[in-house]
């Protein structure tokens, strides 16, 4: 343990053997063994050392924090949330387990249960700036940009330079389209760090939402002059405005893709990929957009990681001749599927996905609950009846996963309501002789208020589909305003997955992947290796002797 304390690692090591092998069965070693590996960022072997301790009866109150924390570092969220809600069982007010929780929640997208945890931590301290970004953060990702400023704003008053905060507060107010309240954030991180080249990408993309082109050239050639070129992320955000000032200007989208075609390492990059994909759609170069898009789709596992790759796609569905030209050699008939354009068959053949606004094509009826939603990859259905049953097709799964709907559910106007899923299992086409199986999931009033004012999320119905014929219908009850964009099939980690805005005005898709949130950008501040290093003391040890 002095040999820890002293950061001589390799010596508690040999200490650390020597103990077990004279009591192989001493969890205190275990755990001391464990806790250093974690330190060393061998998490695999933290993880294993502090298991054995736990099998072998350790009782030390923060062994499951540490635990907790190896699995935290080592991405998998799920345990680490197992491990610290433990670990609050036996210690309810622990500050680090409330704030690494929150961060394990929200890894996980349950922003809900993560807020929970920072309320815990506000509550202890209410003028901790930086959790207090991070909460506006998280109400960001649930799309509530106003509140999200206020907690901006209150972490503003309290640390009046931290530029992070004030560029998030900024894309909250150019979320809300209030663009003179943007300029006037932005020139304060410039004021503060001249060098900011993200409030320089922000300020140049203001300036061209608002359509002042004239202060957009002018931003775009300082944020060029302070862009580090040896920066992957640094290129994409010039790459972009560049196209964005040029999109119009087939010389200039030319030397822009000369400029990009220079960079060696550019598969690694999904953002710098759709950016040249978008370029060569302008230009009509089809193929090698097609190429490029097929690059995207094969960094994002299309069952596990759908979401990233539904963010380009949506960017790219206005261009009606490039999905025309990705379905020319394909002759198959979809029509019977309600399925009548490009779009929507390459959705559904490649991606799984069939939108809800086909069934317009079906029934004209529905054609009256249509409505456009700028984070919606279709024209979706809106439910505002008493009553509402849609019965799909029958669809053809090239795979067995979960079935997943993407739904909004806006407001419940009548306590007794209900949403109830049906999904029939064929294994033939002719399915009124071959039905092999008939299941219902209904969400009761308790539990579609879980879902109200979450905006758009997937649901994944709990039923894993083994047949490759299926028909999925949705029957609401009650009078629930409640969207309806698509259903998939895939396979997300979550029965409840937020889904990103698709679209916040002409920011990069995943813009989240250029911008980290709290805890990546204030590493250091907010994974506190003095907090960690206290929760192993000398006095457990000597207590388990």
């Amino acid at each position: 343990y002095i040999y820890r304390c002293l950061k001589n690692y390799e010596q508690a090591h040999f200490y650390l053997k020597e103990a077990i092998n004279l009591k192989p069965k001493e969890p205190i070693a275990y755990l001391i063994c464990g806790e250093i590996f974690f330190w060393q960022c061998n998490y695999k072997e933290a993880i294993n050392n502090l298991q054995k301790s736990i099998d072998y009866k350790a009782k030390i109150n923060n062994l499951y924090i540490i635990l907790g924390n190896s699995f935290l570092f080592s991405e998998d969220y799920y345990i680490a949330c197992v491990c610290y809600n433990f670990a609050l069982k036996n210690n309810s007010d622990n500050y680090l387990c409330f704030k690494n929780n929150a961060c394990s929640y929200e890894k996980r997208h349950m922003y809900s249960e993560a807020l929970n945890m920072l309320d815990k931590l506000l509550n202890i301290n209410k003028d901790n700036s930086l959790i207090l970004c991070y909460y506006g953060e998280i109400l960001c990702n649930m799309k509530q940009y106003s509140k999200a400023i206020s907690y901006f704003t209150k972490a503003n008053i309290i640390d009046p330079e931290n530029t992070h905060n004030l560029n998030k507060r900024a894309i909250a107010y150019y979320t809300l389209q209030d663009y003179n309240k943007v300029l006037l954030d932005l020139d304060k991180v410039i004021q503060l760090d001249p060098l900011n080249n993200l409030a320089y990408y922000l300020k140049c993309l203001i300036y061209y939402t608002k359509k002042d082109i004239d202060n957009a050239i002018m931003v775009f050639e300082k944020c060029k002059e302070l862009l580090d070129l040896n920066d992957i992320k640094a290129k994409t955000l010039l790459f972009h405005l560049e196209y964005l000032l040029n999109k119009n200007n087939s010389t200039e989208l030319n030397n822009i893709l000369t400029k990009i075609n220079q960079i060696s390492n550019i598969k690694d990059s999904e953002l710098l990929l759709f950016v040249r994909c978008k370029v060569y759609v302008e230009l009509k170069m089809y193929h090698e957009a097609m190429l490029d898009l097929n690059l995207l789709y094969d960094k994002n596992d299309i069952y596990y990681l759908y979401i990233s790759y539904i963010s380009y796609i949506y960017l790219l569905r206005e261009y009606t001749d490039f999905w025309l030209y990705l379905n020319v050699n394909n002759n198959n008939d979809l029509s019977e599927l309600g399925i009548v354009n490009g779009f929507s068959k390459h959705m559904y053949e490649i991606s799984q996905v069939y939108f809800i606004s086909n069934l317009v094509n079906l029934n004209s009826e529905l054609y009256q609950l249509q409505e456009n939603d700028i984070n919606s990859l279709s024209e979706k259905i809106s439910s505002k009846k008493k009553e509402l049953q849609m019965n799909l097709p029958m669809l053809y799964l090239n795979c067995h996963y979960y079935i997943i709907w993407k739904i909004n559910v806006k407001e419940i106007l009548n306590k007794d309501c209900f949403i109830k899923f049906i999904i029939k299992g064929f294994n033939s086409k002719r399915y009124k002789d071959s039905e092999l199986v008939h299941y219902e999931h209904v969400l009761k009033y308790e539990e579609v208020l879980r879902l109200e004012g979450c905006g758009w999320i997937e649901y994944q119905l709990p039923k894993n589909v083994n047949e490759y014929y299926v028909q999925t219908s949705i029957e609401i009850s009650g009078s629930i305003n409640m969207q309806m964009d698509y259903v998939r099939y895939g396979h997300n980690e979550e029965e409840i997955t937020y889904i990103p805005n698709i679209c916040i005005g002409d920011l990069l898709p995943n813009f989240y992947k250029i911008y980290p949130n709290v805890p990546k950008t204030f590493k250091d501040k907010y994974f506190s290796r003095k907090e960690m290093e206290n929760l192993l003391e000398l006095k457990d040890i000597i207590n388990h002797l």
